[in-house]
């Protein structure tokens, strides 16, 4: 596993040295108040997921919200930057839907939102809050 681009099912993970604390460091971004520690990038990244998870079941118990990872609105202040034929070709979308819903800031369904992410995570690229 690439420690730079470790793959998680709904997050952007990072990974880095802490001198001060002598382990692994993993966070996220869509997460900012959460990380993990560990001696490895692969063990900070794997109890990461689990305080991650953990976040997602108190926050669900207690009623608020969960960070999404891909939003149209992130999409549409980057599709400058991003071709969206080859996007929505990979990611399984009809390039004039992703167009359409880009252009009107139309919420992706939780189907479209996971074939986006799966996609740019192919090219290590992900979008969150």
């Amino acid at each position: 596993m690439d420690p730079q681009h470790p793959q998680h099912p709904h997050y952007p993970i990072n990974t880095h040295w802490s001198h001060d604390d002598g382990e692994w460091v993993a966070t996220t971004p869509c997460w900012p108040r959460l990380s993990a520690m560990a001696e490895s990038p692969e063990k900070a990244v794997a109890e990461l997921g689990t305080v991650i998870r953990l976040a997602m079941e108190s926050n669900q118990e207690v009623g608020r919200s969960v960070p999404e990872s891909l939003r149209a609105t992130d999409l549409r202040a980057a599709a400058g930057f991003l071709k969206i034929g080859p996007l929505a070709s990979a990611a399984g979308i009809p390039a004039q839907t992703l167009h359409s819903k880009l252009r009107r800031g139309t919420s992706f369904t939780a189907e479209e939102s996971a074939a986006l992410q799966s996609a740019l995570a192919g090219v290590h690229l992900a979008l969150c809050d």
